[in-house]
């Protein structure tokens, strides 16, 4: 629940000498301020006392808070405040401080203003809207209560009521996609060769594993009836140390030899492969070194493995220049950059609708926008499965201009211009993005910059500009 505050003042009538004054019906006290404030599910209240006058031997003053409707006759009474005598406050202390545990209790030395804060809090219920809260004041002396009157302190404050307007955010669907579905799987095998070598052998060392990993790829399109696979791709890298000529033979050789067994086996057999040796991974070497500062000598090995040198000209450069970075480099990044990475090719049918929702389940990435679009509306009543839809969609295409559109579209209707102000950033210009745009301008609090954005989409032909000046129209009132 929002938080509502009331400050309030309230005070009793002063005396120029207190210590004399002996009123009949109230007790002279000050409260220098007063707050009523509803946190979640609990009114707080709080106050700042001043007691003046003093409490005569024997006596205490109770001063007894309370939040009352008087209309409905309904009160929530919050612990008491004592204001004690020396005497009264050791027989609190003794023989009523269990009776009342959550009290506040003082002693009132003579002559000198006592000072005090109040905190408590008491369970909200939705009367104590129009309630006022009142401080009772009573004297007590052998248990013998006199009214001493009340202050009244106020109610929560009525907020000025401001129109809220509406709001028509907009959206587009992707046009109909006729084209093939291309889509691909992608993976990285790192595997093992004998030095200088390059024939297969399965079962050596982590191979296993690597080969493994490509038959999985492999078998989840093979697999996959909806689909016909294309083609493969395999490129084949070798790391920096060692002379370049030698290092591309071994991955022409190499890939070449992979391609061989994936053809021969069960794991690619029939596919059509491209295999490619790719040679030294500098490109995989420098990307390293941007994305880990923790590299010895980084900065100098970077410099040499962008440089215009040829690969032999570098590697020799990076054993002299930075030996400490090159060991480094030799035993924990070289290994990473001996890769294959392969690529499975494939198109994908059209779906219905009821066929486009088990493959959203399945394989959400082999539908079109414009079929996923064609699913969430199926669930145009079911606003939290259609929202799950549209999120999962911005998953699979996050840079796409329709997708992002539509998120600022559900970010604008929950009412978070931030988040929509990011999604609208992807997306291509056009009249929904300006509509969009000034909606986001009104949720940041600019109301003009709103309505200027707004025109300008009436006039671009958004029709949900018309009936949002109209909302906008009713603020300005």
């Amino acid at each position: 629940m929002l938080l509502c505050l009331l400050l309030a003042q309230a005070s009793v009538a002063l005396a120029d000498d207190v210590r004399q004054f002996s009123p009949k019906y109230d007790y002279v006290m000050t409260v220098n301020r007063s707050t009523m404030a509803v946190v979640d599910s609990n009114v707080v209240v709080s106050m700042q006392i001043t007691a003046i006058q003093d409490v005569p031997a024997l006596q205490s003053v109770v001063l007894s808070p309370e939040i009352v409707d008087t209309v409905n006759m309904r009160k929530a009474e919050l612990p008491l405040i004592f204001l004690n005598s020396k005497n009264q406050h050791v027989y609190f202390e003794r023989d009523l401080k269990n009776d009342y545990p959550e009290a506040l209790a003082l002693r009132k030395k003579n002559g000198k203003n006592l000072d005090f804060e109040y905190l408590r809090t008491v369970k909200y219920e939705s009367w104590m809207d129009d309630a006022v809260l009142k401080l009772r004041l009573l004297s007590c002396s052998c248990n013998r209560q006199k009214d001493r009157g009340e202050i009244v302190l106020g109610g929560f404050p009525k907020e000025e009521k401001v129109y809220k307007p509406e709001l028509y955010p907009v959206y587009l669907l992707p046009p109909a996609d006729k084209s093939v579905k291309v889509r691909e799987e992608k993976g990285s095998a790192y595997l093992c060769f004998v030095v200088n070598k390059w024939d297969i052998k399965p079962d050596y060392m982590s191979n296993p594993t690597e080969l493994q990993k490509i038959h999985n790829s492999v078998n989840i399109v093979k697999n996959d009836s909806n689909v016909t696979i294309q083609k493969m791709t395999i490129d084949g890298y070798a790391s920096p140390e060692g002379g370049f000529a030698h290092n591309t033979m071994l991955s022409e050789n190499r890939t070449n030899s992979l391609k061989a067994y994936l053809q021969s086996t069960g794991i690619a057999k029939g596919i059509n492969i491209q295999a490619s040796g790719r040679g030294e991974n500098w490109d995989g070497f420098i990307k390293y070194l941007r994305n880990h500062g923790d590299v010895p000598q980084r900065e100098k090995l970077l410099s040499i493995a962008t440089s215009s040198n040829t690969p032999d000209d570098k590697e020799k450069r990076m054993r002299k220049e930075t030996p400490q970075g090159y060991a480094y480099v030799l035993k924990n990044v070289f290994p990473e950059l001996r890769c294959t990475n392969y690529n499975v090719i494939y198109t994908v049918r059209p779906f219905t609708v009821e066929e486009s929702e088990k493959v959203f389940e399945t394989r959400p990435i082999n539908l079109n926008l414009n079929e996923i679009y064609k699913l969430a509306d199926k669930y145009s009543n079911n606003q939290e499965k259609y929202n799950s839809i549209i999120r999962k969609a911005y998953l699979l295409y996050p840079n796409d201009s329709y997708i992002n559109l539509t998120m600022a579209y559900l970010s604008i209707k929950k009412g978070e211009a931030g988040d929509a102000a990011e999604y609208l950033s992807k997306v291509k210009n056009c009249p929904e993005k300006t509509m969009n745009e000034g909606l986001v301008a009104y949720l940041k609090g600019d109301l003009d910059k709103a309505i200027q954005l707004v025109n300008q989409a009436k006039s671009q032909g958004v029709p949900e500009a018309t009936p949002q000046l109209e909302e906008f129209g009713k603020i300005k009132k």
